[in-house]
């Protein structure tokens, strides 16, 4: 792979050539004299088929939990907006597809039981939420009930955030997400919180009570953020700074 350095920008092929673009980098790359019909039928590249069927399933899980974290954010969304997000999920996912003991290379898939690794996973690739918060949340699941409820304790602001100059308010943001490979998108529930005042006082414990549908054996993907807000003629607006609005995945129950 080549980096265009010209002040011209090309997209598209030309010849043997292709030209796109990268997280806002003009690139270019060579196509191989392999075609996709050998590929998929010559027993040489019978590792590279594996490789491909595999990064497909990795591909697809990292696209439902992306799309359905859109709709678990909507407006609030562009505040946590990443372009390396699909180049970070999917190679996180493929870890998780390789982490199949089960079955054989190739028939590996993303199992119940290895979705932890994704425990840590921020949706903004500049900001972690340890170091923005560092009270850590807690949850609790109850299958039966099909309940998540996450528990944040008292914080003070001024020693337990790292407040972005000039903000006045935040917001916290609690979801769940239940995992199966089988649906388009995933299901989830969702809260966000009203915006809270910043300054010297404490802000109270927050509880987040999240209904997921009841006794599902599915894994439940449990995600925490928080977003900062100024105040402009007496509204507030969000400030759009990537390294203090985060959005995590703070824990995975597989039952």
């Amino acid at each position: 792979m080549a980096i265009q350095k010209s002040s011209i920008t090309l997209e598209g092929k030309i010849g043997n050539l292709t030209f796109y673009q990268s997280n806002g980098k003009p690139q270019v790359r060579q196509h191989s004299g392999v075609s996709k019909a050998r590929i998929a039928k010559d027993p040489r590249f019978a590792r590279t088929r594996e490789n491909n069927t595999e990064f497909g399933r990795a591909s697809s899980a990292a696209k439902q939990i992306r799309l359905t974290v859109k709709r678990v954010l909507g407006e609030r969304y562009k505040l946590f907006e990443d372009n390396t997000l699909v180049n970070r999920l999917t190679p996180r996912m493929t870890s998780i597809v390789r982490a199949d003991a089960r079955h054989d290379r190739g028939n590996r898939k993303v199992l119940p039981g290895n979705l932890p690794l994704l425990y840590g996973f921020s949706f903004n690739a500049v900001a972690a939420l340890k170091d923005v918060l560092f009270m850590p949340p807690r949850y609790t699941y109850q299958h039966d009930m099909g309940q998540v409820v996450i528990i944040l304790p008292e914080v003070y602001p001024n020693a337990a955030m790292a407040v972005p100059k000039d903000a006045e308010l935040c917001s916290f943001h609690a979801a769940a997400l239940s995992f199966n490979e089988n649906h388009d998108w995933l299901p989830f529930a969702v809260q966000h919180q009203e915006l809270i005042p910043l300054g010297h006082q404490a802000i109270p414990a927050q509880t987040f009570r999240l209904e997921l549908p009841e006794a599902s054996s599915d894994p439940v993907i449990v995600c925490f953020g928080m977003s900062f807000y100024k105040l402009l003629g007496g509204y507030p607006v969000p400030i759009m700074e990537q390294s203090r609005n985060v959005f995590e995945v703070i824990g995975v129950d597989v039952g």
